[in-house]
């Protein structure tokens, strides 16, 4: 699927590789620092004003909140004024539209473009002197206007830990994961749980419940108590709010993994780590360059290597030994000497889907197109 941008002038590679003196994830020049703050060379400082719109609420325990966190760590950075708007979904491009001109902020972050990308792209072609950065990977590198970056997180790499922290865990060899539905992002980080739990206890087996995109937590609440009464004893997520599923495992007196941001505080007793979004680095860093009218790369990838996910501190019920294989297994994803996806890896039919000697690694495009379950995951219901 391409993002076309209509009745924009949009840029074809030439163009972008021309205007960015190399390829897209190469750094840039931007804006003079006096252009990225709205004002001319001779004017006084003022304050760069940066707009955060977060698709659901800030405070969600979850994906926004990730994001949020970021936001407050910009905070910290002189000369800089920060402006956040929730509840964003549907109303991206209007009110990005009110963060540029009434509110005068030179960057736009968004958390979740999803459908209003188009027009946001075509926002960002309209104001040249307004940087746009996006969470999530583009559609399309080729036509893209020149203000536009984008962060993309390897979230299954945390996964992977959490999964292997979890089959250490289950004594019942048997854990439940709630996910919103079968996406390639999502079933990327489903199987890359499954892997490391797999890399615990090869007999473990993981039982996924999809509740759909638009599930309330109340609907996340009643898969995880599903996944619970049907025998398992840890239970995880991979959807925006993770905080029902660690509720309920806590009061079933089972173990969980969270997702998103730190949710240990939602099971004391039966927490045992959780996949995060680690956004400050990538935030701080580009907006500081922003600012100071430096080059800055439009594309930044990257899981533990580039610091942009993490796994919450370990919780009471993590034993000595899963600590060790984690933290070694962790390592490994970071300095490049491992990957979740090397094969050989089987689907849950039998099929080989990464063939002996394979690795398939962060940016890999396969990883994209990914439509299979591994082996030793069911999906409930089916």
């Amino acid at each position: 699927m391409k993002t076309l941008i209509p009745n924009r002038r949009v840029h074809n590679r030439r163009d972008v590789l021309r205007a960015f003196g190399g390829a897209f994830g190469a750094a840039a020049m931007l804006p003079t620092a006096s252009q990225a703050f709205g004002q001319s060379a001779s004017s006084a400082p003022s304050a760069l004003g940066v707009g955060v719109l977060y698709c659901g609420d800030r405070a969600d325990f979850g994906f926004n909140q990730a994001h949020a966190e970021a936001a407050r760590a910009l905070t910290g950075l002189p000369g800089l004024r920060l402006e956040e708007r929730e509840h964003a979904a549907g109303t991206l491009a209007a009110t990005a539209e009110e963060l540029v001109g009434p509110q005068n902020c030179r960057v736009v972050i968004v958390t979740a473009a999803g459908d209003a990308l188009p027009g946001l792209l075509a926002q960002a072609d309209a104001h040249r002197d307004t940087v746009f950065l996006f969470s999530g990977a583009p559609l399309d590198r080729d036509r893209l206007p020149i203000n536009t970056g984008f962060f993309e997180g390897y979230l299954d790499e945390a996964q992977h830990i959490s999964g292997l922290v979890a089959g250490y865990a289950s004594r019942a060899k048997t854990i439940g994961l709630v996910a919103s539905h079968p996406a390639p992002d999502v079933l990327r980080c489903v199987n890359a749980f499954a892997l490391g739990t797999r890399r615990a206890d090869s007999a473990a087996a993981l039982r996924v419940a999809f509740v759909g995109e638009t599930a309330t937590p109340r609907q996340v609440a009643e898969a995880a108590r599903a996944l619970a009464d049907g025998g398992a004893d840890v239970l995880a997520a991979q959807l925006d709010g993770a905080r029902p599923v660690c509720e309920v495992a806590e009061a079933h007196g089972i173990l969980c993994c969270g997702l998103h941001t730190d949710l240990s505080a939602f099971a004391p007793q039966g927490f045992l780590t959780g996949a995060e979004w680690a956004w400050e680095k990538a935030y701080a860093e580009t907006v500081a360059l922003i600012a100071a009218g430096k080059p800055w790369k439009h594309l930044r990838q990257g899981g533990f290597d580039q610091g942009f996910v993490r796994n919450t501190a370990y919780g009471p019920a993590v034993g000595v030994e899963a600590r060790a294989h984690a933290d070694a297994a962790r390592m490994q994803l970071a300095n490049g000497n491992a990957a979740v996806f090397r094969g050989p890896i089987q689907d849950n039919t039998g099929r080989t889907v990464v063939g002996k000697g394979k690795a398939l690694r962060g940016g890999d495009a396969e990883l994209g197109r990914m439509v299979w379950l591994a082996d030793g995951v069911t999906e409930v219901g089916r």
